[in-house]
């Protein structure tokens, strides 16, 4: 059923469709295009504000003297000053429009300024996006920010506001009362008359496009609603219809590594790869949170219900999604927690200029993978050990087969010969598949490389029986250090012999360090396994690299170098030839910004063809 208001717009349709004439006309068009110079007029003067704020955030960077700092507060305010002027563009053909209207009144005709046609103010809306608006609304009420950046342009932004404590603020673009009500009305319509699995069809948002398209024509509202305002309300069904609702900005933030929310009427929380974790203005009552995730349990094509109230699974986007329904598993009622998958995981070079290694750990890594050292990375939750996994793992020959086991996907290889596999839960009638399970006919296919997403239970056996039959692994542990890694795998669940341990190359020890008042991951120690101490029940170990905040130190002799260089038949004047050939071509690539998987699988394979002629061609003067 069509409301009043509806009704109403409607009515003014009919009548705007009869053509007005002479004067009445005229002043319509003049007073069109004063609220336009008015609201371009505000526009500038609170974008100068911005531009102001940002001048002075360069000029106290300057003062500190921190060049990374100084050019994003210089770019910062480039952009800023560049919108200024798109504004003040903008108002100068509005005011011309403005001066054209009222000679139209007065029966005067005037020609257009060189330079700034007569435009209708429809034509003049881009120019200021619609996102700058909202900032600068946030400005005007007094809110001082951190970060202000677009998620879905020129829709939904998110603001860092710079509160004690910070608190993370999703943007969307505001919609009129009548458009709200149109909106409601329309998604009503389609809730009643669409049956479709949007996951099946190719197009979704022109399919949705069309069918709003036709609602609004059966509504008799195509005349009246601008396309402005067609944009608009598209953009809330394609939020609620096909994204995630509320969630769908977040979901959205490159910047947002985890979400969580811990409860009805509790503010969602956000895990900024900047910020930390940070509380958000996203607030879902009882029945809001229960239908979202039934819709994220729908979506990941696992089921969920009050017998049956957790869930572990993956979005299609690939994010890591565990759900709870109700109040008896979790009592303070439905949580989920959405950890984000990186499409284009980080590269070795990446973690390079992130600072987690140094440039002669991963050189070291590169010959560690290449001549088939078994790795295992431990680490505390977040502290970057799946990261770690897919970046060096892109040091694999691009020709090796490689096939990964997981519980839920995370690991990600751009490699063409790879399998990727992960476990089944059981569903009712169904069979489960466990890890070990895969592990298993994993080693039937005879791979190359075989990396486990994390060893948690009976896999590890076969794991570490792998290892000791000369298969090539890499995995994740949940551990602090050697001896916490020891500890965890000889004990139950796991409960490896501790003989089968010696197979093991490498540990790295990952972690989430403060340095200065941010948060960042950090090898702290790149451990190799030499041998077993029965007697104390522990692993020979020799700590190879260390770090120190904010330093990483080269501490003893290695005993894989020794192993490769009687798996080469080198002497070590050799192997220090080819540890710095493969140091200075990873130093060349970070200097030549090449910082992509193709890059570095087009260095890879020069190299096996012809090293020397890589390293003069990659290498940076010294």
């Amino acid at each position: 059923m069509v409301s009043d208001e509806l009704l109403e717009m409607r009515t003014k349709t009919v009548k705007g469709s009869e053509k007005a004439e002479g004067k009445a006309a005229a002043k319509k068009h003049m007073l069109k295009a004063l609220n336009e110079v008015k609201r371009i007029a505000k526009a500038e003067k609170l974008q100068a504000k911005i531009v102001a704020k940002k001048r002075a955030n360069t000029k106290r960077a300057e003062t500190k003297g921190n060049s990374e700092l100084i050019t994003k507060t210089k770019s910062e305010e480039e952009k800023a000053l560049a919108v200024l002027n798109k504004i003040r563009r903008a108002k100068t053909a509005a005011e011309a429009e403005l001066r054209t209207a009222v000679a139209a009144l007065k029966g005067d005709t005037v020609e257009a300024t060189p330079g700034t046609p007569g435009a209708s103010s429809s034509s003049l809306g881009p120019e200021i996006p619609v996102d700058i608006e909202s900032q600068l609304h946030e400005l005007e009420k007094g809110v001082d920010y951190l970060e202000t950046y677009p998620v879905n342009e020129p829709y939904a932004y998110v603001v860092i506001e710079a509160t004690n404590p910070l608190i993370y603020r999703v943007h969307e673009v505001t919609l009129t009362k009548g458009e709200e009500e149109l909106l409601k009305e329309v998604k009503t319509y389609l809730y009643e008359t669409l049956d479709v699995d949007f996951t099946g069809v190719i197009k979704p948002e022109e399919f949705l496009r069309k069918r709003v398209e036709g609602v609004i024509k059966e509504f008799a509202l195509e005349h009246s609603l601008s396309p402005e305002s067609m944009d608009k309300i598209m953009y809330y069904i394609h939020r609620d219809f096909i994204g995630y609702g509320k969630l769908d900005p977040i979901i959205r933030d490159k910047m947002a590594e985890d979400i969580s929310a811990d409860g009805p009427g509790i503010p969602l929380y956000v895990y900024h790869r900047n910020y930390g974790s940070i509380e958000t203005n996203i607030i879902f009552d009882k029945e809001e949170l229960d239908a979202l995730i039934y819709r994220l349990s729908q979506r990941s094509g696992r089921h969920i219900s009050m017998a049956k109230p957790l869930v572990d699974a993956s979005l299609p986007n690939k994010d890591r999604l565990q759900l709870s329904l109700g109040s008896e598993v979790t009592t303070r009622g439905s949580t989920f927690t959405i950890r984000k998958f990186r499409e284009v995981p980080f590269s070795p070079i990446n973690l390079v200029e992130y600072g987690t290694f140094s440039m002669e750990i991963m050189a070291y890594l590169w010959m560690a993978v290449d001549n088939g050292a078994n790795i295992l990375i431990a680490g505390g939750t977040a502290s970057g050990k799946t990261t770690t996994l897919n970046a060096i793992a892109m040091f694999i020959p691009p020709e090796s087969k490689i096939i990964s086991i997981e519980d839920t996907r995370e690991i990600n290889l751009l490699h063409q010969n790879w399998i990727p596999s992960v476990t089944r839960e059981t569903e009712e009638g169904g069979h489960s598949i466990e890890m070990y399970d895969l592990l298993r006919t994993a080693l039937r296919q005879r791979p190359e490389y075989v990396l486990v997403g994390e060893v948690r239970g009976v896999e590890a056996h076969t794991l570490f029986q792998a290892m000791a039959t000369g298969h090539i692994t890499m995995s994740t542990i949940h551990a602090e250090s050697a001896d916490t890694v020891v500890r965890r795998l000889t004990k139950r669940p796991i409960d490896v012999p501790l003989m089968l341990l010696d197979s093991l190359d490498i540990i790295a020890i990952q972690r989430q360090v403060k340095i200065g008042d941010k948060a960042v991951r950090r090898c702290t120690k790149i451990i190799e396994v030499t041998g077993i101490n029965f007697e104390n029940e522990t692993l020979k170990t020799n700590e190879l690299f260390t770090w120190k905040p904010d330093v990483f130190e080269f501490t003893g002799e290695s005993r894989l170098f020794t192993k490769i260089m009687e798996k080469l038949n080198i002497d070590e004047e050799d192997l220090v030839v080819e540890f710095t050939r493969r140091r200075r071509i990873l130093e060349g690539m970070k200097a030549r910004g090449m910082s992509d998987f193709q890059s570095l699988n087009r260095v890879l394979l020069d190299y096996t063809m012809n090293p020397e002629e890589t390293e003069k061609r990659m290498a940076v003067e010294e």
